[in-house]
């Protein structure tokens, strides 16, 4: 069996890139590849886009003065977090 050519580390360091398409080739293949062995990147790609859309949420409905988000809102993050974990 061929090793991975990314591990975790890289794809956590890389996920943005992919998702945004600014990967070459290679890079795009071998991280696709690596997703299709490893739930728990998976797990943190569905994680990441969750806290791009309570983000966004949050700054519609309360306005982005670049403060940190309501505590309800952080609340609600954690709480999804864990819950995503199985914790």
């Amino acid at each position: 069996m061929r090793q991975p050519v990314v591990r975790c580390v890289a794809f956590v360091e890389l996920v943005t890139d992919w998702e945004e398409g600014a990967l070459g080739d290679d890079e795009r293949v071998d991280l696709e590849e690596h997703m299709a062995i490893c739930p728990p990147c998976v797990q943190y790609i569905k994680q990441l886009r969750l806290t791009r859309a309570v983000l966004r949420e949050t700054a519609e409905r309360y306005g982005q003065n670049g403060g940190a988000p309501p505590p309800a809102a952080r609340a609600t993050l954690l709480e999804e977090f864990r819950r995503q974990r199985g914790g």
